[in-house]
């Protein structure tokens, strides 16, 4: 069933009730009337039968029957007179004024038992007063007929004109309906009209910022995919630097040096052949530091078997190693009892901050700091050093900003007032929680 049509039979159902209240007080007011009009009939008939009554044997009217008195009632629309004998027979009755009688229902349900009044007469006779109730029941008949059509013509010309309005206003709600399928189907172009009531005029502007921004969404996703890309094909190019020029030379190295001891044992040098034993162990021993450096850069798993406080400290230790000139102050709270995802974010903010500080700010302090308290954790890193910017925040920043997203808190980058350079982080348990269950 349709809105239009649920409106409209509602307004229908109102007035249909309103109709039919309004016959039932009319009708209770009908009755009312009926009553006292023939109550004021019937008290009009015994003012005049007495006074006809209380003169029989005058002079001028002594050879007058009381039957004359019965046909003076002749023609009247409210009262029937009757002459009754000693007998108890009916000796004469007048004729009251001729009307169509209403329907038997309408006339049960206006009836009004109004009691004969019987006055005495002469010789033992009684003139007994009946109302009469057939013209006066016509007439409110008419009066309601004329009401019912009235009432039936203003029920449907204002369902009618319901139907018009409902139809011409929910026109623009139509139209937001075909374009939402569209925008559901990834057509974020598609845009609902402006026209209408001011509630849908703003529901169709409603519908348009979904759309607008839903076309942002999709331009910041892929804008998104694209620098990940573009990360996936740095970080593989540092790691295929890494290993061509620190892993391949020293296995090089460490091949030359197994076949010159090789050499040398053939030759009976155990000496020398030990000391290029020797070269290969260092060498070894330097592709393997390597190596856990490129897999700390991968997956930190000192995160996971030593904790926050040790892997950022390992971090710096990184960087301090390869920038001895740049101080480092740490100061992390114990992160037992946070959960992994914001462990793992804590950590990368902390990964993408002093790689960001060490290669483009030239500091001489770096101060990292991670805060946490019931609500969530905080944090910090402040370097004393001049960051570049170039028209905008870069793919470090804007992965960071994704990450913290994601995470359900919020990212705060940007010079200080000394002019250095800072990145605040406050990152929400109850979202990671939340997440997790």
């Amino acid at each position: 069933m349709s809105l239009r049509f649920r409106i409209v039979a509602a307004v229908v159902l109102v007035l249909a009730l309103g109709a039919g209240l309004g016959l039932a007080l009319a009708g209770w007011h009908a009755r009312q009337w009926l009553r006292e009009e023939l109550t004021s009939a019937e008290a009009s008939g015994r003012l005049e039968a007495a006074r006809e009554l209380a003169q029989p044997f005058a002079s001028d009217r002594a050879d007058r029957p009381l039957a004359g008195l019965i046909a003076d009632f002749d023609g009247n629309r409210h009262l029937q007179a009757l002459l009754i004998g000693p007998d108890g027979r009916v000796a004469a009755a007048s004729r009251p004024a001729p009307a169509e009688p209403p329907p038997s229902w309408f006339s049960g349900l206006l009836r009004q038992d109004v009691a004969p009044l019987r006055l005495a007469a002469a010789a033992g006779y009684v003139v007994e007063l009946r109302p009469v109730y057939a013209d006066d029941m016509a007439a409110v008949w008419a009066e309601f007929l004329d009401l019912a059509l009235v009432l039936t013509i203003a029920s449907v010309a204002g369902a009618g004109l319901v139907w018009v309005v409902v139809g011409q206003a929910l026109a623009p709600l139509r139209a937001v309906g075909a374009v939402l399928p569209r925008i559901g189907g990834g057509d974020y172009a598609a845009r609902a009209p402006l026209e209408g009531p001011p509630e849908l005029v703003r529901l169709g502007r409603g519908v348009n910022e979904m759309a607008a921004r839903l076309a942002a969404m999709r331009d910041h996703n892929r804008a998104l995919e694209e620098q990940l890309l573009t990360l996936q094909d740095e970080e593989r190019a540092d790691i295929a630097r890494d290993l061509h020029d620190e892993i391949g030379p020293h296995l090089f190295a460490a091949n030359v040096d197994a076949a010159m001891a090789a050499s040398l044992i053939s030759s009976g040098r155990a000496d020398a052949a030990l000391e290029q034993v020797r070269r290969i162990t260092a060498a070894i021993a330097h592709i393997q530091r390597r190596v856990r450096d490129i897999l700390g850069r991968l997956r930190p798993t000192g995160l996971a078997e030593l904790g926050l406080a040790s892997a950022v400290r390992d971090l710096v230790g990184f960087w301090g190693a390869r920038r001895p000139q740049v101080a480092f102050e740490i100061a992390i709270a114990d992160d037992a009892g946070l959960p992994d995802e914001v462990r793992e974010t804590l950590y990368r903010l902390a990964q993408e901050s002093l790689s960001n500080a060490v290669r483009h700010a030239s500091p001489r302090l770096i101060a990292v700091t991670i805060e946490r308290d019931a609500e969530g954790a905080t944090f910090e890193v402040v370097n004393d050093g001049a960051a570049e910017q170039r028209g905008g925040p870069g793919y470090g920043i804007t992965g960071m900003a994704e990450r913290v997203a994601a995470a359900g808190g919020t990212l705060e980058a940007g010079p200080t007032a000394g002019g250095g350079w800072r990145v605040a982080a406050r990152l929400p348990l109850a979202a990671a929680q939340d997440e997790a269950a």
